[in-house]
């Protein structure tokens, strides 16, 4: 205190006339999203455009992509797969929060078994995700389908309980719950339970030929399904989180058959019981990022057909199989402008059944993947080596190892800033091996398959702009698509008796086109518009003169054509989307006998969420197939017409 009252006199430099002191200037701006900067063709939809857009399933989502072909099975818990540009379901790799999810008897994943609830965002890319932290089975298959589930915020006041309950056409009765909690302080947990229940017993229009056109009610449509799943996320720091997620699927389904000359008839029914956990690590500290990746899957299928005639008096056949799955990726930076990503996955796979010529087939894959990214102000490019090695053993009898080295690369470019208008290219190499079903099935399975190849070229434009409120962007891409030993089944000795062949070539080409546009106003007022159009030839170049010679591949749509559009003004929300198949040939001969004709439908969705104190109470409608269209995806698999459904849901 005495110093403080001391009288002192400071002496210092006289400050320069002409020196000014400016205060510190901070510049915001919005990072564009990541579809706008991917080299690899990538599409998008977000939680809010998932909660404006009509369905309820997985697929409703993934069909309003650009060059997606979903075959639906009909029946309400019909079979589901995705083909991205022409390329069989096998190509596509499915990936929920960063696991991979596989089938290794049939290399295909159905995408029925998967719903919509909690997931904050679908993502599709072509080519390859551009992560450099990733799995390397992530870079092995020709087009990634990602589910992004959403994640568990560990602030304070999150522990909370959400009730939902759908119903409507054809029997459904859809009852949901999820209750999150905190365990200690980091780590926060959710369970969630899903009852799904459906008769599938629509009516649809049998027309043959001349004769007048019937009305006829589906038979064996019906689904009773749980769907149950545990997660826990533990934060460590901002950067560092422990993910475990356990999942338990169980359904019994039929599977109603082909409509064939008036025999609907269908006994077939197919009961799963799959359990599935993962634990991943992920640590990211600015350009440097690790991620650990552990999961076993066991997956029971019963499949029965007491209608077949052999001598056992019908089919009932047992699958049961296992995964175990072990990743480690890291992902490293080399001064200012270099990346490195390096990723080892180890697959580990086996199936017991006794319908197999093999005595239990084991796979072993080991994988190895190299990344590197050279990232400049107006560039970016990368390069991905994928070595891959794989080791079947066909029981105690024989066994086949194979090599293989697959190779990436993709650059991306700005070239006008106003507009805004990037440059991109795609080029990858990738393989598929055969599935078990494909190997060892008896009267089909053939041992001596190859892998089916894959290059794939890609090039496009990227068009961005926004004014004021008003945003909206453009993609348009060109690509092909070159397969060699495509795996095809083809009859061997008669038409009863069917193998598995490497038939030789097909040679796909196509053009994508994207539009979206968005309008956010202040009052509350957003509106969303989305237009993709797909054009393609999907040609069997095998043999030179024979009969499906430059014939389109069966089930492949010339053209595609997606709309979305989207209303939300405060509590109220509204969205239409209409989907277009041109016409597509069901076997390999473009003859009017194959013909499957093109077809439209319309489906819309209106919703309110009304805000209760700490609580929300929402509501849905869903009007699917509004015009009542007749249409087949399968051949002999009638879809469903007009459908209601109303969608309840409480949260706390």
């Amino acid at each position: 205190m005495a110093i403080f009252l001391l009288n002192l006199l400071l002496q210092a430099q006289e400050p320069v006339k002409d020196t000014l002191s400016i205060g510190g200037v901070e510049v915001t701006g919005q990072r564009p999203p990541e579809s706008q900067r991917s080299a690899s063709p990538m599409q998008v939809l977000g939680e809010h455009e998932l909660n404006d857009l009509p369905g309820s399933g997985i697929s409703d989502a993934l069909r309003t992509f650009s060059g997606v072909t979903i075959k639906d099975y009909g029946g309400i818990g019909g079979l589901k797969t995705v083909v991205v540009r022409s390329l069989g379901a096998n190509h596509t790799g499915v990936f929920i929060d960063g696991v991979p999810v596989s089938d290794v008897a049939t290399g295909q994943t159905d995408l029925s078994r998967f719903v919509l609830d909690d997931l904050q965002a679908v993502e599709l890319f072509v080519g390859q995700d551009p992560a450099l932290c990733q799995p390397a089975r992530a870079y092995a298959s020709s087009s990634i389908v990602r589910f992004m589930y959403r994640s568990q915020d560990t602030g304070v006041n999150k522990s909370g309980f959400r009730a939902g309950f759908r119903t409507g056409s054809f029997g459904l009765v859809n009852p949901s719950a999820k209750a999150t909690f905190r365990i200690g302080e980091s780590t926060l947990a959710g369970l969630s339970l899903a009852y799904n229940h459906a008769k599938g017993d629509y009516p649809f229009v049998l027309k043959n030929g001349s004769l007048p056109d019937t009305t006829l009610q589906r038979e064996n449509g019906d689904i009773t399904a749980l769907n149950m799943s545990f997660r826990t996320e533990t934060r460590f720091n901002d950067s560092a989180a422990l993910i475990l997620n356990t999942w338990l699927y169980a359904a019994d389904r039929g599977l109603p058959g082909a409509v064939i000359f008036y025999n609907h008839h269908s006994s077939q029914r197919l009961n799963n019981l799959d359990f599935s956990g993962s634990l991943s690590y992920r640590n990211k500290k600015g350009r440097k990022e690790l991620l650990s990746v552990l999961s076993y899957t066991n997956a029971f299928l019963r499949y029965r057909d007491p209608d077949f005639l052999n001598q056992n008096g019908g089919l009932d056949n047992h699958f049961s199989q296992q995964e175990v799955y072990l990743s480690q990726a890291v992902s490293l930076p080399f001064g200012s402008f270099f990346n490195a990503g390096f990723a080892a996955d180890l697959v580990l796979n086996s199936l017991n059944t006794d319908q197999y010529t093999a005595e239990h087939p084991f796979r072993a894959t080991g994988m190895a993947s190299a990344s590197l990214k050279a990232t400049a102000r107006r560039s970016e490019a990368q390069a991905t080596l994928l070595f891959t090695h794989l080791h079947d053993r066909n029981g105690s009898a024989t066994s086949a190892s194979r090599t293989e080295l697959s190779p990436s690369a993709s650059f991306i470019t700005l070239i006008l800033s106003r507009p805004l208008i990037r440059l991109r290219l795609l080029f990858k190499n990738s393989f598929r091996m055969p599935g078990f079903n494909d190997l060892y099935y008896n009267l089909v399975g053939n041992p001596d398959l190859r892998p089916e190849f894959v290059n794939q070229f890609n090039g496009g434009i990227i068009y961005t702009g926004s004014k004021q409120d008003f945003s909206f962007e453009l993609h348009a891409d060109a690509f092909r698509n070159i397969v060699k030993d495509k795996i095809l089944a083809v009859p061997s000795q008669n038409l009863f008796l069917w193998s598995m062949q490497n038939l030789g070539k097909a040679d796909i080409r196509g053009v994508e086109i994207q539009g979206n546009a968005a309008y956010s106003h202040r009052s509350g007022l957003n509106t969303r518009l989305a237009l993709n159009y797909t054009h393609q030839k999907a040609l069997d170049v095998s043999l030179e003169g024979g009969p499906t010679y430059k014939h389109q591949i069966p089930y492949i749509p010339f053209q595609t054509f997606s709309g979305t559009a989207s209303v939300r003004f405060s509590e109220f929300g509204f969205g239409i989307s209409s989907l277009y198949n041109s016409h597509r040939y069901v076997l390999g001969e473009n003859i009017p006998a194959n013909l499957l004709h093109s077809w439209w439908t319309h489906d819309l969705v209106v919703n309110w969420e009304r805000p209760l104190g700490q609580h929300v109470f929402s509501l849905r409608l869903d009007v699917s197939n509004l015009l009542n269209t007749q249409y087949e995806i399968v051949k002999g698999f009638p879809m469903s017409g007009r459908a209601f459904y109303l969608t309840l849901n409480f949260k706390l």
